[in-house]
Parts: C-alpha cells; sequence; structure tokens
C-alpha cells in the first residue's frame, strides 16, 4: 500500500490495511476516525531496534553464564602484584584438625576435595563436595576470628599446639563467646589481639567478644581512621548477622554498637571524600550468615567455618584474600 505522505489521517478502512501496519491502526474499524499521526514504514525499523536489543540483552546474559561457569569450576582472580595474603578462619568450635590443611607455603593450588575424604568421616568420597581453599604462593597471615572452643570444654591446650604449628609470617587470634576467663590469652601469647597491630604494611585492630554495652562502646570508639583489617568476633547489626537456624530466635544479632562505630567513620568518609573506613572487616559469630558484602566502601566478610546452628562440622573453607600494599586500595577475594 503506497502513501506518498508516510502517513495516515482522517477514516480508515481496516481491510485496505497491510499486515506490516501497527496493530491498533489494524484494529480501527471502518469508518473510524485516526486523529494520531502514524508512520507506517516506521514500523519495521522499530522491530529491527527490538531485536538488536534482543541480542545485546543475549550476549550479555551468556558473559554473566560464563563467569559464573569460571567461578564455579575454582577459576581465580586475577592476583595482585604487590599484596598481603590473608587466611581467615573463624568458627572452628574444637573441628581445627578438620582441615585438611590450610593454605600455606608455595606448593598450594585451588584444589576440589570431597568432604567426607578430606574431613576423614568416610572412606569413600561419595558425600557432598566442599572447595579446599588454598593459595598459590605463600600466605602471610592466618586470622582466627574467635570461638575455638568446642563444646566439650577441653580444647584449649589442642589448639594452641595447633595454632603454633601452622606455617605463617604472622598469625592473629580474636577472643570469641565460648572462649572464658584470662587463660586463653595467657596461653596464645603475642598472637591474642586487644586493640592495634602491623602485620608487615597491614594496619589491623581486634575487638574481643563483648556484649553491647560499655566495654563494646569503648573498644568500638578506638577504632582508628584509615585502617586496613578490622577483625571482630561479632558482625555489625545487619551485617549478615541474620541467625536463621536457632531454635529460640530468628533475627539480627549483631552489635548496634559497632554498626554505629562503622557509621560514624563512613560519614566522615564521605564529608573529607577520602577513605576513612575500614577497607576488610572479618568476623563471624553468626554461622549461618557465611558470606561476602561491600559497603561505604567496607568489604564485610563472615568466615564462619561451621555449620548453621549448634556446630557440629566445619562445613565452610577458610577464606583467602589478598589485601595490596601498594596504595592502590584493592582487595581480592581469591577464594571462599
Amino acid at each position: 500500500m503506497d502513501h506518498p505522505d508516510r502517513s495516515v489521517r482522517g477514516p480508515v478502512v481496516a481491510a485496505a490495511l497491510p499486515a506490516s501496519a501497527p496493530r491498533a491502526l489494524r484494529r480501527c474499524r471502518a469508518g473510524a476516525f485516526c486523529t494520531k499521526r502514524l508512520h507506517l514504514p516506521s514500523a519495521a525499523s522499530g522491530v529491527a531496534v527490538f531485536a538488536a536489543t534482543g541480542r545485546r540483552v543475549a550476549r550479555r546474559r551468556a558473559r554473566r553464564a560464563a563467569t559464573v561457569r569460571e567461578e564455579a569450576q575454582g577459576a581465580a582472580p586475577a592476583e595482585l602484584s604487590h599484596a598481603t595474603r590473608v587466611v581467615a578462619i573463624s568458627d572452628t568450635h574444637g573441628f581445627h584438625r578438620r582441615f585438611p590443611r590450610l593454605p600455606e607455603g608455595d606448593a598450594w593450588r585451588v584444589e576440589s576435595m570431597w568432604k567426607s575424604w578430606a574431613f576423614g568421616t568416610v572412606a569413600r568420597p561419595s558425600s557432598c563436595g566442599v572447595w579446599i581453599a588454598s593459595a598459590r604462593r605463600a600466605s602471610d597471615l592466618l586470622i582466627h576470628c574467635g570461638d575455638a572452643q568446642g563444646n566439650s570444654g577441653s580444647d584449649l591446650a589442642d589448639f594452641v599446639e595447633w595454632f603454633r604449628q601452622q606455617d605463617f609470617k604472622h598469625k592473629i587470634f580474636v577472643r570469641g563467646n565460648h572462649e572464658k576467663g584470662r587463660e586463653w590469652k595467657d596461653r596464645l601469647g603475642a598472637v591474642y589481639l586487644r586493640g592495634a597491630t602491623h602485620c608487615g604494611k597491614l594496619k589491623l585492630f581486634g575487638i574481643p567478644y563483648q556484649p553491647d554495652g560499655f566495654m563494646q562502646m569503648a573498644y568500638s570508639k578506638q577504632i582508628p581512621e584509615q585502617l586496613d583489617l578490622l577483625v571482630t568476633h561479632e558482625p555489625p547489626h545487619k551485617m549478615l548477622d541474620y541467625a536463621w537456624a536457632s531454635s529460640f530466635r530468628q533475627e539480627h544479632i549483631g552489635s548496634k554498637t559497632l554498626k554505629s562505630a562503622l557509621g560514624r567513620l563512613a560519614h566522615k568518609s564521605r564529608i573529607n571524600k577520602r577513605r576513612l573506613s575500614p577497607r576488610v572487616h572479618l568476623f563471624g559469630h553468626v554461622h549461618e550468615g557465611r558470606g561476602k558484602l561491600e559497603k561505604n566502601g567496607t568489604l564485610f566478610l563472615n568466615v564462619s567455618n561451621a555449620n548453621p546452628g549448634m556446630a557440629r562440622t566445619l562445613q565452610h573453607p577458610c577464606v583467602v584474600l589478598d589485601i595490596a600494599t601498594d596504595g592502590s586500595g584493592d582487595v581480592r577475594v581469591v577464594s571462599m
């Protein structure tokens, strides 16, 4: 159908319109008056634009799926040239010797191992698998975020011996709610962290477990600016802290005092237009909250290794991350 002015106005006869005409125009009854200027040849170009958009979306989805497949196959992100490698664990609850081996030394590689075989519970590796996180080069810093004590209450000597055997340049332990009294601090010695310290080129600050109150407020107010690593046992409130496996409560159980302290640092960062918040915050305590979250320039990592609810085994591998020491501020999670 030829339209020299490329438009249609006035009475329209539906039977005389081609199949390529817009649906709204073809649905007009004979004799209906159409006041809208409709460019019929533009319908084909609209279909072409729609098809091109669909192709772009399909390509984007394909790239995303390929990335997910690479991560599932254990493809590690590119290593930083100048960085400190950190291995983080938490909430081992007396099962520390069930780690087949922590990422240490130069010979480590990323490998998949069966959970039952790795933990020595079943001879035939036929149950669910778990990734044993490992490093491609020597690890510099081992951090335990507390709750090494098991339910039996007799794990102190065995844990101290195991922790001292781990081959790392630096080791840090922060007390959890299961470590009672001063005995843990006395036996662990210099690796017991409370307050500020330096490990190589990294600036750390550790806060042992304290229920929300005066002591927690006192420690939280001492968190330095421009910190590389903040290590606590408790998470901040509503930061990977939802306890859903408990039989008597399902709620966010993180520290509100700690959240307020970090919020003040984030607010000062926005005002001064430079980073004052910690680059990385490591914690545990809530087994169900295992994961990572980035907010206000801080990477929050819940590195709990135990199963959800009451600890009965180690369900998750250790977390391996690289923290740049060249001033770039980069942080890469190698495996989790």
